[in-house]
């Protein structure tokens, strides 16, 4: 009666107990009990041997701690600690009092000392349904273990029926590889693969995927290679590797189709390749690098082969001297023989003043900016030197006051900054254009003292900017809740350096920039940016966003983009929300409002149990070379804590798969 068993950190109980002293044995019936850290048993009998922590338990059932599995078997036999074997077992992760699925094993046996796991003639049953039946299973009992992962199942206009069988191969602890055999209906059997590699200080990863005969484009062969490695041969010295390749520009477009977000590989125009290495120390950081491209559409921008940086400055301090120097040193490429390649030397040396106090700052800075080419097939000459001069001035100042708006303390903030660039006139149009444009106007651009990026043109300016940026901060934790600036330059010369094409400025005034950007909560953002010319009254860019994110399971967002030169309006419509109490809707729509199309979009709804979970998406793409929308519909059933057949919904958002 209520009997208690002590023994090297287990309890047991039973309503009788037998120990034989001589053996050293302990037999137990009647409703036995078996507590350990991590695990509760319970069952008819018990026998167990103290000298080598053997025993037996009969019409058992267990529970396991902290993971929310539990099982049953007609008889559990521990023959030492590392090695347990289970007769017609089964094991689910759902509620004791609603189990639907079931996983049931023959046999099964543990071995610790292996960490491997066997189980044979095992059947999963869901809502009392086989579906799927297995001879023989092997996992591991910790960490990963080579053997076959979930299958994934699709179907797209692209492909047909998609079947991949992925099968994981842990090679060694910091080396794996994924072979995943790929089975689509209108296009053949491709073999994908993915081998990774984690050492102390070097990592990488190598895809690489074949197609050998596409059946859908005259048996014509496919292949995609992606490598990238990284490594750290101490604090200050690293490099990076990247190499990608595709057999022909449609690949993404006809075989990512099982890829959720395939539009992020569809939209790509060019595929880079690059061998760098990077130092970065006190006060200085270097590269070189080596970089290519393959071209998938549109033309080929010049390969660097090589290019050395060095850029050096001195310790930051108020009210002294601060020297700077910025450093290229490139080759540029071209399989192209008509366009002209060859060296260029970018030096710029800058000397600067910074001065502040507690509600003002003013800096300013100088700097000669000195670019040599060696070129060839250059028409204006293979030789050639710009020398141009820079001068600017940055002045701001800080106010600030204590206010309450609804009940809370806020900082507001008034920061108006000036600045003044001067840079004179110097005729560029004999230089080539190897990696330079213009760039975007926005309102950090109103304080860059080039409005082209790259070497190739250093544009004049006689310029004062005028800015304003407001601010509402958290009086308690300094959160920033709001920021609102607005911008404008104001050109006291006309803007004579143009790139090839184009045509020199004559506006005294840019365009009227305006950034607002507020979190008033955690899980709520809002953004807006503006571009007004002045000269034509009309707004040239306009973006904003909405995004609300209050948890993991919550999602809505809403942004818009408008550009008068590109002719471009389009929306992004995103949710992803719990309707009721086990269901999940999940919606994604970008619309081209000028062409009256839709770009991408994908539908999911998911039925979420406590353990278990159906997901179906459908998936629209549109081509714009083919003009043609390609169509995907997944469906995948999730056994929690067991595997996964196909995708979560949420893996179809961006940045989530």
């Amino acid at each position: 009666g209520n009997v208690v068993v002590l023994r090297a950190g287990k309890r047991l109980e039973a309503q009788q107990g037998l120990y034989n002293k001589k053996n050293n044995t302990v037999d137990l019936n009647g409703d036995v009990k078996i507590y350990t850290r991590t695990l509760t048993a319970s069952g008819d009998h018990a026998h167990l041997n103290a000298d080598n922590d053997s025993g037996t338990l009969n019409n058992a059932h267990y529970d396991v701690r902290g993971a929310h599995a539990s099982g049953s078997a007609a008889s559990v036999v521990i023959t030492d600690p590392k090695h347990i074997a289970l007769q017609d077992a089964t094991y689910t992760k759902c509620d004791p009092n609603k189990v639907d699925w079931l996983l049931k094993a023959h046999q099964i046996t543990l071995n610790e000392a292996t960490n491997t796991g066997v189980a044979r003639d095992v059947v999963l049953r869901f809502k009392g349904v086989p579906l799927l039946y297995l001879p023989y299973m092997n996992f591991p009992l910790q960490g990963r273990k080579s053997g076959f992962l979930a299958p994934t199942f699709g179907s797209s206009n692209k492909t047909g029926t998609d079947v991949s069988i992925p099968y994981y191969w842990n090679m060694a602890p910091n080396y794996d590889a994924t072979i995943t055999p790929r089975q689509m209906a209108t296009r053949g059997t491709m073999l994908e693969t993915e081998f990774r590699y984690l050492e102390p200080a070097d990592s990488g990863q190598l895809n690489l995927d074949y197609l050998p005969k596409d059946k859908a484009d005259a048996n014509k062969s496919r292949l995609h290679i992606d490598y990238s490695s990284n490594a750290k041969f101490s604090d200050v010295w690293s490099s990076s590797l990247a190499y990608r390749y595709v057999s022909d520009s449609n690949y993404f477009n006809d075989l990512g189709a099982n890829q959720p977000n395939n539009q992020l590989n569809t939209s790509v125009t060019a595929l880079e390749r690059h061998l760098s290495l990077t130092g970065t120390g006190s006060g200085w950081n270097f590269l070189a690098n080596i970089q290519g491209f393959q071209m998938l559409s549109g033309s080929e921008p010049y390969s660097r082969m090589p290019q050395l940086k060095f850029n050096t400055s001195t310790a930051p301090h108020l009210d002294r001297p601060q020297l700077a120097l910025n450093s290229e040193l490139v080759n540029f490429a071209s399989s192209n023989p008509s366009v002209p390649t060859g060296t260029r030397i970018d030096l710029k040396p800058t000397l600067s003043l910074p001065l502040a106090g507690p509600a003002w700052f003013v800096t300013p800075s100088f700097a000669m900016r000195y670019t040599s080419y060696h070129l060839e097939n250059n028409p204006a000459g293979n030789s050639l030197t710009r020398i141009v001069p820079i001068t600017s001035l940055d002045a701001g100042l800080y106010f600030d006051r204590n206010m309450t708006l609804g009940g809370h303390s806020l900082v507001q903030t008034i920061e108006p900054r000036l600045y003044y660039l001067y840079v004179p006139y110097r005729d560029q149009s004999n230089l080539p254009v190897f990696d330079t444009a213009a760039y975007d106007f926005t309102f950090a651009q109103l304080f860059r003292d080039n409005r082209f990026s790259g070497a190739d043109r250093q544009g004049d300016a006689r310029q004062v900017t005028m800015a304003f940026t407001s601010r509402l901060d958290d009086a308690n934790d300094g959160t920033e809740l709001l920021r609102a600036s607005i911008g404008q330059i104001h050109y006291l010369s006309d803007r004579l350096v143009t790139l090839p094409g184009q045509t020199m400025v004559e506006t005294q005034r840019s365009d009227l920039v305006a950034e607002l950007g507020s979190r008033p909560t955690r899980s709520l953002d809002l953004a807006v940016s503006t571009r007004w010319n002045p000269n034509t009254e009309k707004t040239e860019v306009l973006n904003y966003g909405v995004h609300y994110h209050p948890d993991q399971e919550r999602l809505l967002s809403f942004d818009y983009r408008y550009r008068s030169d590109l002719n471009l309006r389009q929306t992004d419509l995103m949710a992803y929300w719990p309707i009721a109490r086990h269901w999940r809707v999940l919606g994604r729509w970008s619309y081209d409002i000028v062409n009256q199309r839709s770009l991408d979009g994908v539908e999911g709804i998911s039925y979420e149990a406590c353990c278990w979970a159906l997901n179906l998406a459908v998936q629209q793409h549109y081509d714009i070379p083919s003009q043609h929308t390609d169509h995907s519909i997944y469906l995948s059933l999730e056994l929690k804590g067991l595997t996964t057949l196909g995708r979560r919904l949420r893996e179809y958002l961006p940045g989530q798969q």
